[in-house]
């Protein structure tokens, strides 16, 4: 297979190093860290497209020209609507799912749904420890899944996962900035929590008040 890849954070480049000399991808796999850097591609002369974090949606322009796959990092419907491990550590949801997904536009839209529903392989996601400890894991499941995907095409079976009703939109940036009030009417475990979700390369929470701005970059908890 000739296969394009699409990524740019750090944990995200580690699946790219991993995968990278996988037997069924022929010769050199670029790998782009823009959507200006892929068009600078011919899609037609490319088998498939990989993206990996990539946390915009992709032009139809793209995935109507190439099979474009990507992973998402949950269980239920509600969380697939951007920030999922934030949004589930903070429902202190502990164990989840990470699932190879296909984009695809609807019609009469230029951008293609990241929420699809459509997926092909799946693996557990332990969602406890640091944001560290996370990452560490979303590199080797995704490592695992693209494997499995690359050993399996083209018979690939796509399963459906069930919608919901309930929606939860994203997390902002100005959504880590807390009040005292807030603050303080928390348990410690959902101040861990909070806490653990925001570490490096999210938005750290911050509380503030008349006087400044408290960061928190680190957390430990002991439950009793």
């Amino acid at each position: 297979m000739k296969v394009l890849f699409l990524a740019y954070r750090n944990w995200s480049i580690e699946v790219y190093e991993k995968i990278k000399n996988n037997p069924n991808i022929s010769n050199e796999m670029p790998l782009c860290k823009s959507e200006e850097e892929l068009s600078c591609y011919n899609l037609s002369e490319y088998d498939l497209l990989i993206t990996c974090g990539w946390s915009e949606e992709i032009g139809k322009d793209i995935s109507d020209k190439i099979l474009s796959i990507g992973i998402h990092c949950a269980d239920l419907d509600r969380y697939s609507y951007g920030t999922p491990i934030q949004l589930q550590i903070i429902d202190n949801i502990k164990f989840s799912k990470q699932r190879l997904f296909k984009f695809v536009g609807p019609e009469g839209s230029d951008r293609a749904h990241t929420h699809t529903r459509e997926y092909s392989h799946e693996v557990d996601l332990d969602l406890s420890g640091s944001m560290d400890d996370i990452l560490f894991q979303m590199t080797a499941t995704g490592v695992m899944l693209f494997n499995m995907f690359l050993e399996d095409f083209p018979n690939i079976t796509w399963k459906y996962w069930d919608s919901e009703d309930i929606k939860i939109n994203a997390r902002t940036p100005k959504d880590s900035i807390v009040s005292m009030e807030d603050f303080s009417s928390k348990t410690t475990e959902d101040l861990y929590n909070l806490i653990r979700c925001l570490e490096s390369p999210y938005p750290n929470l911050c509380l503030e008040d008349e006087y400044g701005f408290l960061f928190f970059e680190k957390v430990r908890y002991k439950r009793k």
